[in-house]
């Protein structure tokens, strides 16, 4: 967590009052205004990893966009690569995105499986990184899926 605390501490006071009010209105299910405030912390601070990893993450989850959301995590996870919490997001998303790509009919911008193999990477780092117990546990649950899906 040590590169997370050094990220943190370089976003300006007012990045991390911006974030919290995306936090706050991503609760309040008022994602755009949520991502408005996400964009925000992020004008004032770059890379302010923890905001990089909520809106990588919201962007995926929330509106589908793909390739802006995995570039955001991806930068995340340059700028802390020992952060476990990075890792499990940025693997956890990789999975969401594969999933839906490979169920979509058209072709899909990234192929399926190689962002299968990227999520199994993420998720074994964020487990090496020797996380909390609740996040090691989710962790190994979705790599252990994962590792089914590509047996």
């Amino acid at each position: 967590m040590l590169c997370w605390v050094a990220q943190f501490s370089m976003a300006s006071e007012e990045a991390r009052e911006a974030l919290r009010r995306a936090q706050a209105l991503h609760t309040e299910r008022k994602t755009d205004e949520a991502l408005r405030e996400a964009r925000r912390a992020l004008e004032l601070a770059p890379d302010y990893v923890e905001a990089l990893t909520y809106y990588g993450t919201t962007l995926i989850t929330r509106k589908l966009t793909f390739a802006d959301g995995l570039a955001a995590l991806e930068r995340a996870a340059e700028l802390a690569p020992d952060d476990p919490g990075v890792n499990y997001s940025l693997g956890w998303c990789y999975e969401f995105v594969a999933y839906r790509l490979e169920k979509q009919s058209m072709q899909p911008y990234r192929d399926p499986y190689a962002l299968y193999e990227l999520a199994a990477q993420r998720l074994q780092r964020c487990i090496d990184l020797n996380p909390e117990q609740g996040l090691q546990d989710d962790a190994q649950d979705l790599l252990d899926s994962i590792k089914a899906r590509l047996e």
